[in-house]
């Protein structure tokens, strides 16, 4: 697990709708939590996982937590946790929110002994379950269920009264997430903000474009990522 060298303040900044000095003030304190890395780090290299597929801006999350002061987070995607627990530790210093987390884990395949593993880098290390590397102690806010989202979504458009951050880091194609996106329309409110990971340099995908439109929005992309947000006016 490598440390977030050059987080982009400006898209902090756009999606928070706040004055640059408050969103480079969040962007700080997220670098200064040494702490919830240093425990990522060690439960990652305790399961030999050097080179692990998450988020690639878990600073950017956790300032935008900060900023947003969420009531109701939904992530789709945990695996090991690393956003999930940057995002739980913001609310734990807001002193307020939940985080909504629907995981569908990928576990080891079996293989013979002495042979090299060729599971996804993402996959759940045997013995462990979604988020194994989060902290005990910020679990008390963490509303975690796995399963399929094409299932679990819907519950929480039914369940939650609004939606104040959306994280979506699974694979995924237009037609399914489009389906999903409307479903949850009516819980984004204005302020809302929603994000869409499309792999390391992955482009916009025409689900995350339309759901920006309906929300007379424009997405905008994470410097050197192909991770987009917008924020519904």
């Amino acid at each position: 697990m490598q440390v977030e060298t050059n987080p982009d303040v400006s898209w902090v900044v756009e999606l928070g709708a706040v004055e640059e000095r408050l969103g480079r003030a969040a962007v700080v304190e997220a670098s200064g939590e040494r702490r919830l890395f240093q425990h990522l780090a060690r439960q990652h290299r305790a399961e030999g996982r050097t080179n692990y597929i998450e988020i690639d801006a878990p600073l950017e999350l956790y300032a935008l937590a900060r900023l947003l002061t969420p009531l109701h987070v939904v992530e789709v995607g945990v695996s090991s946790g690393v956003s999930s627990a940057y995002l739980l530790q913001a609310l734990d210093r807001n002193g307020k929110g939940t985080l909504h987390s629907i995981d569908l884990p990928k576990l080891p395949s079996p293989r013979p002994a002495g042979t090299q593993s060729t599971d996804a880098s993402w996959s759940i290390p045997a013995g462990r379950q979604s988020g194994w590397a989060v902290p005990f102690a910020l679990r008390k806010r963490w509303d975690l269920r796995l399963g399929n989202k094409r299932d679990l979504l819907p519950l929480f458009g039914k369940e939650l009264p609004r939606i104040d951050l959306f994280v979506y880091d699974v694979p995924h194609d237009d037609a399914e997430s489009w389906k999903e996106f409307r479903g949850l329309s009516p819980l984004l409110h204005p302020g809302g903000v929603a994000i869409a990971d499309h792999g390391p340099g992955g482009g916009l995908c025409l689900a995350l474009r339309k759901w920006a439109r309906q929300h007379h929005a424009a997405p905008a992309r994470r410097a050197g990522l192909g991770l987009y947000g917008f924020r519904c006016r």
